[in-house]
């Protein structure tokens, strides 16, 4: 039989203020005569006078307010009507408050973090008008605290208590209103006990700032086969130390802005000597007005980066042992490129609000920016960067000692992620020792920022190759650290492909068009709109596009294959993927001679180069043969100079080639790769389409039609992208799956 005691609501369900002691917060802090009472809902009658233990976990209960008060912490008012909203709510286990530990995270994080046997919480909240001290709320002209979170129906301010749980709930009560601390009162943190967690939420601006630090986080692997970048992977981490986390390399910058949204604000005490306060954006509730209202973000402040040579030579060293030095010459190239990422997270991410507006708008759940310690062992800086931080500048609120930044914490964190560099390491398994390695590499830096080095196996020190790897470049890849070196097989290596074009709007033009023939996508359409506005726009600068091919993708490539050195006798494939090529040349150069053209013509026009007048056999594409042998009565039927279309045609084989160099190279047609065979592949690329782009003289330029026809051949069923401007360039990065 249950013998817990059944409580009438006359018995007054019910905890006045002027029965707290004066060391409440809620007695000392009011304002003026008012005696608010704060009256609880009959659901916890049943409860009154039983252990809080007993209490089923989630039971909760309305609080309204009879008299209401006004009350004043710091430079903040918080107003308390009889109409307000408030509940009351028995927590026994799990969490308290869940959060999003940063702006691109789901809310995994809780507080408490840790379980609380033989306790209970009671959570407060209470809906309070908030006044404060920022003009103009939404407009970051002004900073500190202006009001509520406009329409939200969560309530302004949360309070939870920790108590025990053999404490009568009417008790535990009592001592929850009496412990109760405003988030925003300077000596919060002294005054809550240990467990206990403070929460406000309120509009505002606030003035922020973040050290951005460049460090290198990975590795990469290249190479023109899949077995030679598994080869260079193993290699590579019994010779290298690759980072388990990021390895700073000396270069910094700081960033200042100012930043107008809904916030939340909590502050967390462990114990006497342990308290948090986490800043964060508020919960965005889909049923209220919260939701219309977007962060605006302008940038105030910052500093340009420059690269300490000996420092980086150091940072490379500790990873490779001898590869800082040539990494160390290109310190003033790198300056430059992390100088874009941090103007391209300044123009893009923080003015046009492309990460720190529109994407932190996508965020609905409560997310941390900021987590600072408070630090209780020095009250007086904890009270003097308590009145900065209720007039909006954080800034001032950490240099004042009283609020220590956590390092690694919320916007921290997707700090760390955006400005961090990687050592890119090109055919480390044609080399048998990494001296040898080194002695015979050359180091650029990417568009993205990256330190590449490029290892000579005949061709790279060629100035014509040199001069194609800069507008064009087909490479596998593999990204590696500590953590995953042992866990890389075939599955995780990507097919790249990067076309690049600088003071050349024609060519910058069609690289923007080249993503055209991937099936319709939304997020590649607006990749493709992105690069023709910039193209239009900047004609004189650099469009970099770089189309990540996952194993999925360019695993569906296929051709006709060859059996030992014959040419194969159905070539039904070859022909799906010559048309694929002549379609995107159409499409791509505007060529109207091509359109003529059909894989027939190629045939025959194959034979007479390879086999000659008079003689029959079979179309052999990797054999180009004499283009002069070709009869006079072949070029009537054809519309278009010899010239023009010899070159065409001897490109679409090079296409063909290259994706049955592909497909091998893949691990399709066979299940492994030599060094040897590898290195004569890579070549091959090279020769057969690279230095036919650059050395022939001929204006059209048949890479991109090449590798427009291979997106289109992967035939990718999720395609997204990233799109990263900076002064003067854009580099656009296509992942296709």
């Amino acid at each position: 039989m249950d013998t817990t005691a059944v409580v009438s609501p006359s018995l007054g369900l019910s905890i006045s203020v002027a029965d707290l002691a004066y060391a409440s917060q809620l007695k000392k802090l009011l304002q003026g005569d008012a005696k608010p009472i704060f009256n609880f809902g009959t659901q916890i009658a049943p409860y009154w006078d039983s252990p809080v233990q007993r209490v089923p976990n989630g039971t909760s209960a309305a609080i309204t307010v009879t008299g209401g008060g006004n009350w004043k912490a710091g430079a903040i008012g918080f107003g308390l009507s009889g109409s307000a909203k408030g509940q009351v709510q028995v927590v026994t286990n799990g969490p308290v408050l869940k959060y999003a530990p940063d702006l691109k995270s789901q809310p995994t994080a809780e507080l408490p973090g840790t379980a609380y046997p033989g306790s209970v919480y009671i959570v407060v909240s209470l809906d309070f008008q908030i006044s404060g001290s920022a003009t103009g709320s939404g407009n970051v002209s002004g900073l500190g605290i202006s009001g509520n979170v406009k329409g939200s129906s969560d309530t302004s301010v949360v309070f939870c208590h920790q108590v025990s749980g053999t404490m009568r709930l009417s008790d535990a009560l009592h001592e929850a209103f009496e412990k109760f601390a405003f988030a925003f009162e300077p000596n919060c943190a002294v005054d809550m006990d240990g467990g206990d967690v403070a929460q406000v939420n309120f509009n505002g601006s606030l003035g922020c700032g973040l050290e951005v630090s460049y460090g290198i986080a990975n590795v990469t692997f290249a190479a023109p086969g899949v077995s030679s970048v598994l080869d260079s992977v193993t290699r590579g981490t019994t010779q290298f130390t690759l980072p388990s986390g990021k390895i700073e390399i000396g270069a910094t910058a700081s960033v200042s802005y100012t930043h107008a949204d809904d916030f939340t604000a909590i502050v967390q005490k462990f114990d006497h000597n342990d308290a948090f306060l986490y800043v964060m954006r508020a919960h965005k509730n889909e049923e209220s007005e919260g939701l219309k209202v977007s962060a605006s973000v302008t940038m105030t402040d910052s500093t340009k980066v420059t690269v300490d040579s000996k420092k980086l030579e150091q940072a490379v060293n500790s990873v490779t042992g001898v590869g800082g030095e040539q990494a160390a010459a290109c310190a003033t190239d790198l300056a430059q490129g992390l100088n874009q990422k941090l103007d391209n997270w300044i123009n893009d991410a923080v003015s046009k609000g492309a990460s720190l507006g529109a994407q932190w708008d996508q965020q609905q759940a409560v997310s941390m920016l900021f987590k600072y310690r408070i630090n209780l062992e020095n009250l007086d800086a904890v009270n003097r960067s308590w009145t900065s931080l209720c007039n909006g500048d954080l800034l001032r609120a950490a240099s004042l000692g009283g609020l220590v930044p956590e390092a690694g914490s919320g916007i921290s964190t997707e700090m760390s992620h955006s400005f961090t560099l990687g050592l890119q390491f090109f055919n480390l398994f044609a080399a048998s020792q990494k001296s040898t390695y080194f002695q015979k590499t050359y180091v650029n830096v990417t568009q993205s920022g990256n330190l590449r080095y490029m290892y000579d196996i005949g061709k790279e020190s060629d100035v014509e190759i040199n001069k194609a790897k800069n507008t064009c470049l087909i490479h596998f890849v593999a990204t590696v650290d500590e953590t995953t070196a042992s866990k890389l097989s075939a599955a995780n290596v990507d097919l790249e492909l990067e076309l690049i074009a600088t003071n050349n709007r024609k060519e910058a033009g069609r690289i923007g068009d080249t993503v055209g023939l991937i099936p319709p996508n939304q997020a590649v359409n607006e990749a493709q709109q992105t690069m023709q506005q910039f193209v239009a726009s900047n004609p004189s600068g650099t469009l970099h596009l770089v189309c990540v091919l996952k194993p999925s993708a360019y695993g569906r490539l296929s051709c006709s294959e060859y059996i030992g050195k014959k040419p194969p006798a159905n070539q039904q494939q070859d022909s799906e993927n010559w048309s694929c090529f002549h379609d995107a040349s159409v499409a791509l150069l505007d060529l109207q001679f091509v359109e003529e053209l059909t894989y027939k013509d190629w045939q025959r026009f194959n034979v007479l180069c390879v086999y000659g007048e008079g003689y029959n056999g079979t179309p052999a594409r990797r054999s180009p043969g004499d283009p002069s042998a070709v009869p006079p009565d072949f070029w009537p039927n054809i519309n278009a100079p010899a010239g023009l279309v010899t070159y065409f045609l001897l490109n679409s084989a090079e296409f063909m080639n290259l994706c049955d160099d592909l497909d091998q190279l893949a691990g399709l047609a066979s299940a492994s790769n030599n060094s040897a065979e590898d290195i004569m592949t890579y070549n091959s690329l090279l020769v057969s389409l690279l230095e036919l782009i650059v050395k022939r003289d001929v204006n059209t330029d048949y890479s991109k039609p090449a590798i427009a026809a291979i997106l289109r051949l992967s035939n990718p069923r999720n395609v997204t992208t990233e799109c990263a401007p900076a002064k003067g360039s854009l580099t656009c990065t296509l992942t296709l799956n």
